[in-house]
């Protein structure tokens, strides 16, 4: 996997950036530097997460390993401004 800073001299991933920033309130989003792997049309947050477009944009979701023993995750869609559905569930 051949990651990078999205720093905004080059294209990659600052489209996904830019519909991430449209869906997501602004307190929501992690700050510090956001690593892209646009082969693959996705963004890593500083916390972890990885951020996809759903809904051919209309959406973003997000997936985060939650920092438990049980080794759980955490999917989070957000849509104009808002949280629209959360899950959780196990890895396996």
């Amino acid at each position: 996997m051949k990651t990078k800073a999205i720093d905004g001299k080059t294209a990659g991933g600052v489209r996904l950036l830019c519909v991430v920033m449209q869906h997501v309130p602004v307190e929501v989003l992690p700050e510090g530097r956001w690593l892209t792997e646009a082969s693959a049309g996705r963004l890593m947050d500083t916390e972890g997460g990885v951020w996809f477009l759903d809904d051919g944009g209309l959406a973003v979701q997000r997936l985060l390993q939650l920092p438990c023993a049980c080794a759980h995750w955490e999917l989070t869609t957000y849509q104009d401004g808002a949280e629209i559905f959360r899950e959780v569930g196990p890895t396996s």
